[in-house]
């Protein structure tokens, strides 16, 4: 499943902000586990945790209301919407409304957390780290790790660094290719006329952002906000929205089976499995093989051992632990 990028959910939030501020909010459906609907104004926005998040035109079935859909419902009956923002600069979107908050943290497996007055009123999942903590009745915290506001080359792979940029590895792969500069580069030994053109391409893929989809055999293989180099050759189609462009993409890719998951996954660590017994029965073998080969002095040794004739064992150049009860002998 694609997952969308930092660079996409800013332009998202400004796209989807400009078109629901004022807006009202009628309610919230849970589809799946990670997967919600929410309806503001005449719009439902789809948001799937960790995921994706857009306007979608496609009614799904719904799973049923859960405690936490309950409470949103009731909190933010009929509240008008502010604005909707991305928070640090992070992958972090917030549907301001002007009874509480709205948070949806899509990194890692998400989370959708309900905040007024600064404070957490509930959360799709409570969590806890070293520094925050997703709690009721705690104080809503953002993490204090945030995208780099600027590049700064280092002696990694220069991949590396450009990754800490609030854009997604798919821009930054595609900044590099129109820099002329491979990923695996060391960032130290770029010269500043190649920093500063590798700068101006950032800029150049954010100012010209507008929402692009790649198509193969009439179907949209993926999407993005640049025409990127690795789609060349391919049939693009241009939206007014990123929101229209994503449903249709997610609307035909496969939806993932959770049992069937699993079950794959078992079948994957049971073929692992299977591999290493296989490797223990090869090994096994050839020491069982290696065994029969030198029959006579294995079982000269262990009548040597039986008879308490320990010097024997040593002169023959075995070793002998007593306190163990074991010998030692090359064959």
């Amino acid at each position: 499943m694609r997952i969308m990028s930092n660079l996409e959910y800013s332009f998202m939030a400004s796209e989807l902000s400009g078109q629901l501020s004022g807006k009202h909010f009628s309610r919230i459906r849970k589809l799946s586990e990670r997967t919600y609907r929410m309806k503001i104004g005449n719009s439902e926005i789809l948001f799937e945790l960790g995921v994706r998040l857009h306007e979608t035109m496609r009614i799904e079935k719904v799973e049923g209301g859960d405690k936490f859909t309950e409470k949103v419902e009731k909190e933010l009956d009929n509240a008008r919407l502010v604005k909707i923002e991305q928070v640090n600069n992070d992958r972090i979107i917030a549907f301001v409304f002007d009874k509480a908050s709205f948070i949806l943290e899509m990194f890692g497996e998400g989370n959708a957390i309900l905040v007024r007055d600064n404070n957490t009123v509930c959360a799709h999942r409570y969590e806890a780290w070293s520094d925050r903590e997703i709690k009721a009745g705690a104080p809503y915290k953002p993490p204090k790790t945030v995208p780099s506001s600027s590049l700064e080359v280092s002696d990694r792979y220069i991949i590396v660094s450009l990754t800490k940029l609030p854009l997604g590895k798919d821009y930054c792969i595609e900044a590099l290719a129109r820099a002329g500069i491979d990923e695996k580069t060391v960032g130290s030994t770029l010269s500043g006329n190649q920093i500063m053109l590798l700068e101006q391409k950032i800029t150049e893929i954010r100012s010209q952002a507008r929402p692009m989809g790649f198509v193969k055999d009439g179907k949209i293989v993926d999407f993005a906000l640049a025409r990127l180099s690795r789609y060349k050759g391919l049939e693009t189609t241009e939206p007014k929205t990123l929101s229209e462009l994503a449903d249709a993409y997610y609307a035909d890719v496969e939806q993932p089976n959770p049992k069937l998951e699993k079950l794959q996954e078992r079948l994957e660590k049971q073929k692992e499995r299977m591999v290493e017994l296989s490797e223990e029965e090869k090994r096994y073998r050839a020491t069982g093989d290696h065994i029969y080969a030198n029959y006579d002095k294995v079982k000269e040794a262990i009548d040597l051992a039986a008879s308490g004739r320990f010097d024997e064992i040593e002169k023959k150049g075995g070793k002998v632990d007593k306190k163990d009860k074991k010998i030692e002998m090359e064959v």
